[in-house]
This record gives C-alpha cells, structure tokens and sequence, in this order.
C-alpha cells in the first residue's frame, strides 16, 4: 500500500498541484486573501464532506471539505496555503510556511522529525490545542514535508523550463 500510494502521490497529484501551488504563491506574493471556497463542481460525481487537522505555527484549524473528482481534498487544501499528508482523503494538514520553516531548519541541522513534532506538539498545548499521539503526527509531519519539497522542486523546474523557453 506504502508503494501504492507513493506512485500515486508521483505520478498524478503532485503533478496536479504545480498549478494549485503557482496560483497560491502568486496570489500571497501579490497580497491576496485567501479564499477558502471550493472551485465550481463540473463532474456532477456524488460530493462527501472530509474533516481535515489543519496545523498553522501557532494555532491548529480544524476545516470541512466539500470534495469531488473535480475537487480534490489535495488541490483545496493547496490553495489554502496548506499541504496534506496524505493525496486522497487527508486527516491532516501543514501550513506551507510551517514545511518551509522545517525545509530550511532541517538544511542547516539534522532532519529530526521527532524532535521537531516532540516541540510543535508541547508549543501547541501551551497554546490550548493537543494531540492525542506524537507519532501518528510524527508520520503524518515526515509525509507532508516529503511530498511538499518534491512538489517545490517539480515547480522550481517547471519554471526553469518557462524561463529557458524565453531565452
């Protein structure tokens, strides 16, 4: 299953949220709010709602997903300026400032997901929010992060590829 969803994450939704990521950076770039409504269904499939852990650096959130074929928990939470930590049907998601703080924090140490969960766990209780278990967060922090730095290196060379396509 591991190697299932690996593959999936890979070869369809990080591919599918180069866009989602671009238009989120563009749009916080350019000072925009964010709008946390849902693009218009089109696919007339059968809608459910997914109730997402949303972890910000000072605060967590909990919101709804109204998802379909046509909206996707990933791409949503993308343009939310969030990352999930899972491709399909999330429990959790980090605030992409959150994965980037870490990104650059684990450049100049040691990667230490377990130490960094251990502290944003103890640093959100003393602001009123818990966890139940570090290490389903742990895991579900060491996704998010993963598949968030792979799909800003997909969008760094989709770039490069638009630059060079000009020159």
């Amino acid at each position: 299953q591991k190697h299932a969803q690996a593959r999936h994450w890979g070869d369809e939704v990080l591919l599918s949220l180069i866009r989602p990521y671009m238009s989120f950076q563009r749009g916080r770039d350019a000072g925009d709010k964010v709008d946390p409504a849902p693009s218009l269904c089109t696919c007339n499939e059968k809608h459910h709602v997914l109730r997402v852990v949303c972890v910000h650096m000072e605060y967590l959130e909990h919101v709804q997903l109204i998802i379909c074929k046509c909206n996707p928990a990933a791409a949503q939470l993308v343009h939310r300026g969030l990352f999930p930590c899972t491709p399909l049907s999330p429990t959790l998601a980090v605030n992409m400032d959150v994965l980037e703080f870490a990104s650059e924090l684990f450049v100049r140490m040691g990667p230490n997901e377990r130490a960094w969960v251990a502290t944003m766990m103890k640093y959100l209780k003393a602001h009123g929010h818990e966890f139940t278990t570090a290490d389903s967060l742990r895991q579900r922090f060491a996704n998010a992060l993963s598949h968030y730095q792979v799909l800003v290196h997909l969008v760094n060379a989709e770039m490069a590829k638009i630059i060079d396509s000009f020159r």
